[in-house]
């Protein structure tokens, strides 16, 4: 594994990926199923909307172990991942390479991101609003959380986005403060595709769901691919989860040993 390759990318993965990127130009939407924009039929907007909004991920805190592959230009590295939240308060991230021996861990909450990267000896730290450096401020940390929960970006689901029904999929559309967003749900409600684009900024997202499983009487997907091009360099995370528990007691360590380096 390149030390290089490993150190952007976990950069890009719990900061960057999850709140937007500068791009040279938009990345295009994956095409999922028929259109079928004629003719639609009359729906119940607020019906549509409770029944999206019904199925969203419902926890105080979520367990996840993954695998992910990491793509830098076409430089692949296989990590394992550990992540832990507490809705609205905490991500804690451990992300382990060769041997399971751990090689980042980041502690992000509302006010500060955190970030151990043990490749280098080094720690990071800056204020959560330092994402803003490149992302819509519509992009906040309940964004973050909700793009590992396959739950949608809070203020889509409202009666101000387009809604269009197409081949039993649900495409949500609509403008919060200059985030064009484009939402695609499948026939059982469950997001299935975020396309988040700032115009203004040139920033743009694409993260697509499946592979959903229960949780109790609740469902997650099971395979989350994330995909942009940042500063000239093709980039691409899959991860693929293998266990997740919720609303289970959690612990969130996250010290900085002496012999770190502060990195600004």
């Amino acid at each position: 594994m390149k030390r290089n390759i490993l150190n952007k990318g976990i950069i890009f993965l719990i900061i960057l990926t999850a709140l937007g990127c500068k791009v040279k130009k938009p990345v295009p939407p994956v095409v999922i199923g028929p259109s079928q924009t004629q003719n639609t039929p009359t729906i119940n907007k607020a019906e549509v909307l409770k029944s999206l909004t019904d199925k969203q991920l419902n926890y105080q805190t979520l367990s996840i172990k993954a695998k992910a592959d990491l793509s830098i230009n076409n430089n692949s590295n296989d990590v394992s991942m550990n992540i832990r939240m507490q809705k609205g308060k905490t991500i804690w991230i451990s992300v382990t390479a060769i041997a399971g021996l751990e090689v980042a861990r980041a502690l992000i909450t509302p006010d500060s991101i955190k970030i151990l990267n043990r490749l280098e000896s080094s720690y990071i730290r800056k204020p959560f609003s330092y994402v803003y450096q490149y992302a819509n401020k519509q992009l906040d940390f309940n964004t973050l959380q909700n793009l590992f929960t396959g739950n949608a970006v809070t203020g889509t689901t409202s009666v101000n986005s387009t809604i269009e029904v197409n081949g039993g999929q649900t495409h949500l559309k609509g403008d919060l403060s200059g985030l064009v967003y484009s939402l695609v749900f499948n026939d059982s409600h469950n997001l299935i595709q975020t396309n988040l684009n700032d115009k203004a900024a040139s920033q743009t997202l694409i993260v697509n769901y499946s592979e959903y499983k229960s949780l109790g009487t609740q469902e997650i997907p099971g395979a989350v691919s994330i995909k942009s091009t940042a500063s000239g360099k093709n980039i691409s995370i899959d991860l693929r989860y293998t266990s997740v528990g919720i609303n289970e007691s959690l612990e969130y360590p996250f010290t900085v040993p002496r012999r770190f380096s502060i990195k600004n």
